[in-house]
């Protein structure tokens, strides 16, 4: 007759522990398969301190894309209108990841603390 081991606190204690992590893992998997998030791209631009060097004034711009998908090739237009003609400077961002962030420098010609900064396009990956 063969005896059976006899379990320690510990083990048991390990054996729970998995088992939660385990279960933890397969609700989360289960919940994103059964209610996947398909908001679109969507992002907010964030101007930041105007630097100026060399005759040039430059804008740091943080843009956020707030959606549940990637976004290629977003273009970000700053617009300074106190100028005659107004002054347009753009960057564009490879890539900007679901619920991310980039930063990137838009450059004037004169200072830009004023100037209106928006995403104008992107494209589906």
């Amino acid at each position: 007759m063969s005896e059976q081991p006899i379990r320690n606190p510990a083990e048991w204690f390990s054996l729970g522990i998995s088992l939660t992590l385990l279960s933890a893992v397969i609700a989360t998997v289960a919940s994103l398969w059964l209610n996947p998030s398909l908001k679109p791209a969507e992002f907010t631009v964030e101007p930041g301190k105007v630097r100026a060097a060399n005759n040039h004034y430059y804008l740091p711009v943080t843009i956020k894309n707030e959606g549940d998908a990637t976004a290629a090739e977003v273009t970000v237009e700053g617009t300074l209108d106190t100028t005659s003609p107004e002054e347009v400077a753009t960057t564009t961002f490879d890539f900007v990841p679901a619920r991310s962030d980039a930063e990137g420098v838009l450059i004037f010609s004169q200072d830009p603390s004023s100037a209106t900064v928006r995403v104008v396009s992107y494209q589906e990956p």
